[in-house]
């Protein structure tokens, strides 16, 4: 054991480490909100723009959306309502099981869920969700639409924020289903997109994991917004996926935002790292205890999620975000003796 005087050495170089990583980021931060940098950044020496733009994340300086995806369906009612003529019902037991995890963000959470109402497939699933002590109406609506039984729904209400591992683990102890597939409130699924995941989760058995491609989620899986509201984005996925039936890539790691596994892998592994806490860097990890399986994580060109991104984690004050970033990040690369890489 180390002595205290080392202990708090160590626990003194680190805190430099941290402050030497926050400091211009929040420079950057600071200087984003009272300067236009984006336009400036291109006409700065390339090395300094490259460095704005992505040597000082997760606060870069990056190109402004040229669209932004509507976070409402008029077809689905203001606000978004279940639609009462068409319950989701299964004979048979439920062989996937969706997992979501609710903090906030109750009008996401309601296209999402509607969003699995129109998308229900002969495929029989149930949908396990665990607030995490949400501010807002987000567990009574829970509550309301297991009630009326239009979607094979269970809800866990926590009394206080778990965390995205914690919370997503209680999910999984409560599942059924051979396939879990782990889900943010802040997406919306189109029909066929069970299957085509399972499908492809079945096809090989060095296969562990597999996810859809997106609009957005910081990886090869993101294809960009090009359409501004979700009439125009099932028309962009359709034609996407019509254009890419049965490709398949190796992703490096998968984003879970939606990601697919077997229930099976799942109780191996232990579920998530609950040392993560609040959340960041689940998904690089469970991606690396799936490789460490000798098992492959693909990446389904064929199936399309819409994703908001960053529903929960844009609400954190920036300073409380970039120390969980920089917390989070340390526990990843000495747990795993690497480096992070942002992909």
């Amino acid at each position: 054991m180390q002595s205290p005087d080392k202990l708090s050495l160590a626990q003194l170089r680190e805190e430099l480490a941290f402050w030497s990583f926050l400091l211009p980021r929040e420079a950057v931060q600071f200087l984003g909100r009272n300067l236009p940098l984006d336009k400036l950044r291109d006409s700065l020496p390339a090395f300094v723009g490259e460095r704005l733009r992505f040597g000082l994340y997760p606060a870069r300086i990056t190109d402004a959306l040229q669209v932004v995806c509507s976070r409402e369906h008029a077809a689905w009612g203001q606000p978004v309502t279940l639609d009462p003529s068409r319950p989701v019902k299964y004979a048979a037991a439920p062989s996937v099981s969706i997992l979501i995890v609710t903090y906030g963000n109750l009008n996401l959470t309601r296209l999402c869920l509607r969003s699995l109402q129109e998308s229900a497939g002969a495929t029989p699933f149930e949908i396990i969700v665990v607030d995490n002590a949400s501010s807002d109406e987000t567990a009574s609506y829970l509550q309301q639409v297991a009630a009326s039984g239009l979607l094979p729904l269970q809800v866990v209400c926590n009394a206080e924020n778990r965390g995205f591992a914690a919370a997503n683990n209680q999910a999984a102890q409560l599942a059924t289903g051979e396939t879990l597939i782990l889900l943010n409130n802040d997406t919306v699924a189109l029909p066929g997109w069970i299957e085509g995941l399972t499908a492809a989760l079945s096809a090989n058995p060095s296969i562990g994991m597999v996810g859809p491609v997106t609009n957005s989620c910081g990886n090869e899986a993101q294809l960009g917004t090009p359409y501004p509201d979700l009439q125009q984005m099932a028309i962009f996925a359709k034609t996407y996926t019509d254009s890419h039936v049965g490709m398949r890539t190796d992703p490096g790691m998968l984003t879970l935002f939606c990601a697919a596994l077997p229930r099976k892998l799942w109780l191996e592994l232990g579920g998530l790292d609950e040392g993560y806490g609040q959340g960041m860097f689940e998904d690089d990890d469970l991606a690396m205890a799936v490789r460490a399986r000798g098992l492959q994580l693909q990446l389904v060109h064929d199936v399309y999620v819409h994703h908001y991104g960053g529903a929960a984690f844009n609400r954190l004050p920036p300073r409380h975000y970039l120390r969980l970033f920089w917390t989070n990040r340390r526990y990843f690369e000495k747990k795993w003796q690497t480096i992070w890489q942002k992909r």
